[in-house]
């Protein structure tokens, strides 16, 4: 080798990495310096924010906020209008029920002072309504019926059992009733009103069928049983 080649061969460290010739280390681009370029890119791009990711702020917080109050007013005023429609029916349905009362009261005020029981052997009648009332006593098995024309004002008559089955025998002999068929007894009266009513022993005040009074001119029948009639224990003097 001569003295010029070996002025021009770069010197070599003792690790092999060729000097510069001014004396400074050579750069050289090596595996592991490529390693590190990428880490450091790869550093970069997990700490840079996302261009598409949404940030809460305090104005998505107030819509939210406004919404969630804007459902539940909703809601609450659904259920206010719902118990108040609820209230309202029920208000009706007491209207109702008091006017169906009232009206009730009103078209039985003769009838619930009419009377019917059986004592015994005796049949009693009790009219404690201040006017005459048009009655009738009746066997609806056997068809048959006892006119008592119209019974005084705050009158009760007393009716033995044996009375009734002459006064039938009398007008109807083909008719065989007995004491035992007088337990199923009924009163039917007609209020001043023109309502029938339908009694039976002790109670049970029913609507029943119109019927034609008797029409007899007098106050009371022949019969015996109206001849000395008692006073009513209750009688609307009104």
């Amino acid at each position: 080798m001569t003295e010029r080649e070996g002025e021009q061969r770069p010197s070599v460290t003792a690790g092999g990495v060729p000097e510069a010739q001014d004396g400074a280390p050579g750069e050289v681009s090596g595996p592991a310096e490529e390693g590190a370029q990428e880490e450091a890119t790869i550093s970069e791009g997990s700490t840079a924010p996302d261009a598409g990711q949404h940030r809460v702020t305090m104005v998505d917080v107030g819509r939210f906020a406004v919404s969630a109050i804007t459902v539940v007013a909703a809601l609450v005023g659904l259920v206010l209008g719902i118990r108040a429609e609820l209230h309202a029916g029920r208000e009706e349905q007491r209207a109702e029920k008091a006017e169906g009362l009232a009206k009730d009261t009103r078209e039985k005020v003769y009838a619930n002072l009419v009377d019917f029981y059986r004592e015994g052997s005796v049949v009693h009648v009790v009219n404690g309504n201040s006017r005459a009332i048009a009655m009738r006593l009746t066997l609806r098995e056997s068809k048959v019926h006892w006119d008592l024309d119209l019974v005084k004002p705050c009158k009760a008559i007393l009716i033995p059992n044996g009375s009734l089955l002459e006064s039938m025998a009398a007008k109807e002999p083909s008719v065989k009733l007995t004491e035992d068929d007088l337990a199923q007894l009924r009163l039917e009266f007609m209020d001043p009103n023109h309502n029938a009513w339908g009694l039976i022993s002790g109670g049970g005040l029913t609507k029943t069928e119109s019927w034609k009074p008797s029409g007899r001119p007098n106050v009371v029948s022949v019969e015996e049983w109206n001849v000395r009639p008692e006073d009513s224990p209750q009688c609307d003097n009104s």
